[in-house]
């Protein structure tokens, strides 16, 4: 049961991918004579595209015997290693091969001559020269012109052969540094080093940390032994506060500040002159009269 929903799986996964477009260069071309001898990792182009009818590229008209064919085979694996498929074109029997093409003079399969009076030829070029990749390769028996898309290379005994390209990026080989650049670069560094040290930040003025709060895992030392508490108490209660032996004095950060304490009140030294005398007065007549009380016998 597992093996045949495996099997299931890759099925659909291989109808997935065949339906989806393979814009992958072509490497290699090969002729045969039987379309189901195509070579190994290669694909038969057997239908035209245009009607889906045979696509026999020698269409011979025989009575009698065997008839001979010839399917145009292509491969985007197989073919020389770094090698590319650039372009096509179909040439005259008897027309000198271009500079650069090759051609197919035999089938694959059963070793027959290829053609009669045309030649298809080919050109590969390396992948890092190449200026266009062939995708695709299509025939026509119908169309008179190659489709949208498409380029047409010829025509071989009534059938249109066009193909399909795609622009190659080339990245440039990164140059190699010249001495005069890799100084250049290196003083740069230094000035970025010079800089960064001119920009660093100064430090900054000591800020009072007095009131900061404090993590819970931290632990106050103290410089000095908090005093005792005092034995006596001059209130009603004997209560201490939490201010007892904390000494009162100003904030080292305020040092430089000059404050002016205005006075809490003004003496009129006239008025303490009168208050002096009245208090001698009756500080007198206080005296008097005791003196006169322990002479008076009715007192006693």
């Amino acid at each position: 049961m597992l093996k045949t929903k495996t099997q299931q799986q890759k099925n659909i996964l291989n109808t997935i991918i065949s339906v989806l477009p393979d814009n992958r260069p072509i490497t290699s071309l090969q002729l045969v004579e039987d379309f189901e001898k195509c070579p190994k990792n290669f694909q038969p182009i057997n239908k035209t595209y245009d009607q889906d009818q045979d696509a026999d590229l020698f269409r011979e008209n025989i009575l009698f015997g065997k008839r001979s064919c010839r399917y145009l085979c292509q491969s985007k694996t197989e073919g020389l290693p770094d090698y590319i498929l650039e372009t096509l074109k179909v040439i005259g029997e008897k027309e000198a091969l271009p500079e650069g093409f090759s051609q197919l003079t035999r089938t694959a399969d059963s070793e027959q001559k290829a053609w009669r009076k045309k030649q298809l030829v080919y050109r590969l070029a390396k992948k890092g020269v190449a200026k266009q990749a062939i995708t695709d390769i299509i025939l026509c028996s119908r169309l008179r012109q190659a489709p949208e898309g498409f380029t047409l290379a010829g025509e071989i005994n009534g059938i249109l052969i066009c193909y399909k390209t795609t622009l190659v990026a080339h990245r440039a080989p990164p140059s190699v540094p010249s001495r005069q650049s890799i100084t250049d670069l290196e003083r740069t560094i230094e000035d970025l080093k010079i800089q960064a040290a001119h920009d660093k930040p100064l430090p900054a003025e000591p800020v009072d940390h007095d009131y900061e709060q404090l993590l819970p895992t931290y632990q106050l030392s103290p410089n000095r032994p908090a005093p005792r508490p005092p034995a006596y108490s001059t209130g009603t209660m004997n209560v201490h506060t939490e201010m007892e032996g904390v000494p009162f004095i100003l904030n080292p950060s305020l040092c430089k500040y000059t404050f002016e304490i205005p006075p809490l009140y003004t003496v009129d030294s006239a008025a303490v002159k009168e208050y002096d005398f009245h208090l001698e007065r009756q500080i007198l007549c206080t005296t008097k009269t005791t003196n006169a009380q322990n002479k008076n016998p009715f007192f006693h």
